[in-house]
């Protein structure tokens, strides 16, 4: 049984003490995941496309689930942010969820992927960003747990909002970012264009969007 409590209390435990703030966002995330009856976390700030950056993912599949979301500009972790509560995907590969090309692309790459629970970082209007966390097995995630986990991220929150995390930032998304502009500027277009044709890139060929990235900087860098 998880304690309530007990998960934000771990949060904070890993926040604090020497040179609190090198590695801040992957301390908090694999506090959250260790201490809450899941096995991988995300932590995302500024959800609202096209300015995402995800800050840190404990595992390969987490990571992917980031990706796969921004690509698309739908999914769980989008919604979270948008509607400012959480979001609950408890079979992932057994049911239809409400994203049109999330659900199907999901299921297609993320086979291994039973649940995702999605918890905003800020619950209300505001778009912080959010928490996703991920079970390799279907099923919800527990009355007990998901409060544990809502108590557990509101501390993520208010940890992350102190920090000074603007190196932490550019860590993985920034790169799209200026591929993108490269992108613009070669071919005539708009950032906002040049981000589509990636993601559209992206989707049709099964290829991660940061990979894609690595290309565009390569042959025009």
């Amino acid at each position: 049984m998880v304690a309530d409590r007990w998960p934000a209390e771990a949060v904070v435990q890993a926040a604090t003490g020497p040179d609190h703030e090198r590695g801040m966002p992957q301390r908090v995330a694999e506090a959250l995941c260790e201490a809450l009856p899941v096995d991988a976390v995300t932590l995302a700030l500024w959800t609202e496309k096209p300015h995402r950056r995800m800050l840190h993912a404990t595992s390969p599949a987490a990571q992917r689930l980031e990706e796969l979301q921004f690509e698309v500009g739908e999914g769980p972790c989008v919604s979270a942010a948008a509607l400012g509560r959480p979001l609950m995907v408890e079979d992932l590969q057994g049911t239809v969820t409400p994203w049109p090309l999330f659900g199907p692309l999901a299921r297609e790459r993320l086979s291994t992927v039973g649940a995702i629970y999605a918890f905003p970082l800020v619950e209300g209007p505001a778009h912080l960003g959010t928490a996703d966390m991920l079970r390799f097995e279907a099923g919800p995630l527990g009355a007990e747990a998901e409060e544990a986990a809502r108590l557990a991220v509101r501390a993520a929150a208010l940890i992350l909002l102190t920090a000074r995390l603007a190196p932490t930032l550019d860590v993985h998304w920034k790169r799209t970012h200026v591929a993108t502009g490269v992108m613009a500027e070669r071919l005539g277009i708009t950032p906002a264009e040049a981000l589509t044709r990636l993601r559209s890139t992206a989707l049709g060929t099964g290829r991660p969007l940061p990979d894609l990235t690595e290309d565009v900087l390569a042959r025009h860098g």
